[in-house]
């Protein structure tokens, strides 16, 4: 068994990272398919790393994982093994649409290159009112693939992506079958809080899981109830988040904030993340299109799509609008890691003082 996964297993509160990067797929390229640039992914991971980053998840829906072919996951994930960054827990994303045998290929690439912790959804074949027998039978070959090639499983919440969201119920009865007990964490990205995340804190049968915080504007809240659904008063809430793609910087200012338990002001470093979410978002009640911040870095445009001008100014303009100039500069740094994107000049004057 992987070591990390070993011990993540034997105490997932304590051991799983606290924060993940769900990160981007660096894209070079025309359409209709951008390649994925690697040279590019490799120096992104390693800046990442560089800025404090501990841990990154592949093959989210950040990076437009779910479009990928299974082809296209394997060498993303042996690319992302490349980087010079040896503390950096690389995890990755699977989809039980794709079938046990392209899984257990995938599952073996990830074994061969150290990843702990495999992270699956519910699958995109299942209909769109899927009962708790049919998302646990749909996910549990998978679950039972990745505990036997020995690393940690971590289950996942995205109806955005999957269709069909994943219930505390359904979760419960995961951890109970074969693999289940590999099974350290939960991540949760839907846009009702007190349904979803709330409920996972709530149960008696995940109380050992890492919960963790996907849906980045309830990030503050989840935080700040963490500690209280912890029989040791431990933080149970982590993070996996795609807004940390393009605001290191500010995330890792706000989990010092939660470590103080100073609330107030980790409610306000949210706000300032929350305003750039919105600039990205077209609908309220979908997740906001992070590609547009992934152009701003200079890491290329959608795999599968482009951007208008207007798209990008919306995000910039809210930038440059925060009122606290602290969690602007945060923001503008976080949104330059490259330091050569399109937008690099523009950024350096709101992080410092206009010095390029």
């Amino acid at each position: 068994m992987n070591p990390l996964a070993r011990k993540i297993i034997n105490n997932p509160i304590d051991c799983y990272p606290q924060a993940t990067v769900a990160c981007f797929d660096p894209t070079c390229g025309d359409l209709p398919r951008r390649k994925l640039d690697e040279d590019r992914l490799v120096h992104y991971l390693e800046k990442l790393a560089a800025a404090g980053a501990k841990a990154v998840l592949l093959a989210a829906s950040t990076g437009h994982g779910h479009l990928r072919t299974v082809e296209e996951l394997q060498r993303w994930f042996e690319v992302a093994a490349q980087a010079n960054a040896p503390d950096l827990v690389r995890m990755a994303l699977l989809r039980p649409e794709d079938g046990e045998e392209a899984n257990a290929k995938l599952i073996e690439v990830l074994r061969e290159h150290g990843y702990p912790v495999v992270f699956i959804r519910p699958g995109t074949n299942l209909p769109p009112f899927a009962t708790d027998a049919q998302i646990v039978e749909n996910m549990r070959p998978l679950v039972e693939q990745i505990a036997k090639a020995g690393m940690a499983v971590g289950v996942y919440s995205i109806p955005d992506v999957s269709g069909v969201p994943l219930p505390v119920s359904a979760t419960e009865k995961l951890v109970d079958l074969p693999g289940g007990d590999a099974i350290v964490a939960a991540k949760i990205t839907e846009a009702d809080y007190l349904s979803s995340t709330r409920e996972y804190l709530l149960s008696p049968r995940l109380a050992r899981l890492k919960i963790v915080q996907g849906w980045d504007p309830h990030l503050a809240q989840a935080l700040s109830e963490g500690p209280r659904s912890n029989i040791e008063n431990k933080q149970r809430v982590g993070i996996t988040s795609g807004p940390m793609s393009f605001a290191i910087y500010q995330y890792l200012y706000m989990l010092e904030a939660a470590q103080e338990h100073d609330w107030s002001e980790l409610e306000l470093a949210q706000k300032a993340v929350t305003a750039l979410f919105e600039a990205m978002q077209d609908d309220p009640e979908k997740f906001a299109d992070l590609q547009r911040a992934k152009f701003i870095m200079g890491l290329g445009l959608p795999f599968t799509g482009s951007l208008e001008t207007d798209q990008i100014e919306r995000v910039l303009r809210a930038l440059e609008h925060l009122p606290r100039k602290s969690d602007q500069r945060r923001l503008a740094k976080s949104l330059d890691l490259m330091e050569d994107g399109p937008y690099h000049d523009r950024l350096v004057k709101l992080y410092d003082g206009g010095r390029a």
